[in-house]
């Protein structure tokens, strides 16, 4: 048996109810999602107030992985652009191309394959913190934490296959001279295709939309950003422009690191 017990705001801004376990004594919020309370049965062996405390104060370390991913994101679009040093007129013949490449471009390959794996270890850096942050705000059971940190990490996988590209296209650059063309010039294109695609933030993005007006688990404004952004991802996921998930991604990933590792602390 159980009896509800009206809550007072839980540190997000919201109200809600927490329900009074008879059988245990522990008392359970929506905005934590099961954190059992200390000197309960489910509390950790131990813990006493002070370490209940610790826990609940978490750092913003995490979030400064979505600013580093989205600073990848800019940096590999920045150094692509010198790797097409093509008029149109040179797109029919790939040895022509070969022959537009200096030694230059081979270091601008290697600049892409750097940006790709900072945008790789902090994308999954700030997937890992922000699942832990929706699991104690969002009602228990939700799938909104694991979907959240799922897309994120399906961007960091993609961003880590684009430093796969970047070795091969770096040591084809390397040696053009003795390659074949038709190989050079198709590397060089899945190096501007496999790492940008970032479609996998289109399942966050849906995910925290879901945690701000259903959920109330972060600020609202999240919700609207991450409303636009999906719209936007979904129309680039869905058109032949898959690549171009990179462009509006990474914008998306330093507005979530702005908020998360600036706004309001929790209660």
């Amino acid at each position: 048996m159980s009896a509800q017990v009206t809550g007072a705001a839980d540190g997000t801004g919201r109200s809600g109810s927490a329900w009074a376990t008879g059988a245990t004594g522990a008392t359970e919020s929506p905005g934590t999602t099961g954190t059992p309370a200390a000197g309960s049965a489910h509390a950790p062996h131990g813990a006493g107030p002070g370490e209940a405390r610790a826990a609940v104060a978490e750092g913003r370390g995490w979030a400064w992985g979505a600013i580093a991913a989205g600073i990848g994101g800019v940096l590999v679009f920045a150094a692509a652009g010198p790797l097409w040093p093509y008029a149109e007129s040179d797109l029919r013949d790939n040895a022509l191309m070969v022959g537009k490449l200096e030694d230059s471009h081979m270091w601008w390959v290697y600049a892409v394959q750097f940006a790709f794996t900072l945008a790789a270890f902090g994308a999954v850096l700030f997937a890992a913190g922000l699942r832990r942050r929706l699991e104690r705000q969002c009602p228990a059971g939700s799938l909104v934490p694991v979907t959240a940190y799922l897309g994120l990490l399906l961007t960091g996988v993609m961003s880590l296959v684009g430093t796969g590209m970047g070795t091969e296209s770096f040591f084809a650059v390397q040696q053009r001279d003795k390659a074949d063309p038709d190989t050079v010039i198709t590397q060089l294109a899945q190096l501007g295709t496999y790492g940008w695609l970032w479609t996998g933030l289109l399942l966050t993005a849906a995910a925290l939309v879901v945690a701000a007006f259903r959920q109330g688990a972060v600020s609202r404004w999240i919700g609207v950003v991450s409303a636009l952004f999906a719209v936007v991802a979904l129309i680039v996921a869905l058109a032949p422009f898959q690549y171009m998930a990179l462009f509006v991604g990474a914008p998306y990933l330093l507005v979530l690191g702005a908020g998360f590792a600036f706004g309001r602390r929790e209660a």
